[in-house]
């Protein structure tokens, strides 16, 4: 085994209106841990992407904005495919994680002229973040 073990909590939207601390406790009869707590943060944040309809003659950037950060986090890149894009793919993308600024950030995702002929009209792409934490 890997002597790990992770547990997730689910809070309901309805739940899930501001930024909220939660205690995450442990007892272990094999490891001999009594009552380990651990203090989980849920920071509420907002995203702002907006749809837009381009060009395929030229590369083009697509921005996604997330306010409402208590720190640096980094954004991923959701291909049409579902796909996390890679940063080392300069082929058909460029991706700028943006400054975080206030407890916001803009992260660009510049779309290569190459790209373009394997997207149709249909294609989304995504952006995400993601935060873990660990005990």
């Amino acid at each position: 085994g890997s002597n790990s073990q992770t547990t997730t909590l689910t809070v309901k939207a309805a739940a899930n209106t501001a930024d909220s601390t939660y205690t995450c406790a442990i007892t272990s009869n094999e490891w001999l841990v009594t009552n380990k707590q651990t203090s989980v943060v849920l920071n509420i944040f907002s995203v702002v992407f907006e749809d837009k309809a381009v060009s395929t003659a030229i590369d083009q950037n697509l921005v996604c904005t997330i306010s409402g950060l208590s720190q640096n986090t980094p954004i991923t890149w959701i291909d049409p495919d579902n796909n996390e894009i890679s940063e080392s793919d300069t082929n058909n993308y460029v991706v700028d994680q943006g400054n975080y600024v206030f407890g916001s950030k803009a992260s660009t995702l510049t779309i290569k002229t190459a790209k373009f002929a394997s997207l149709s009209s249909r294609d989304v792409f995504k952006c995400k973040l993601k935060s873990a934490c660990t005990i």
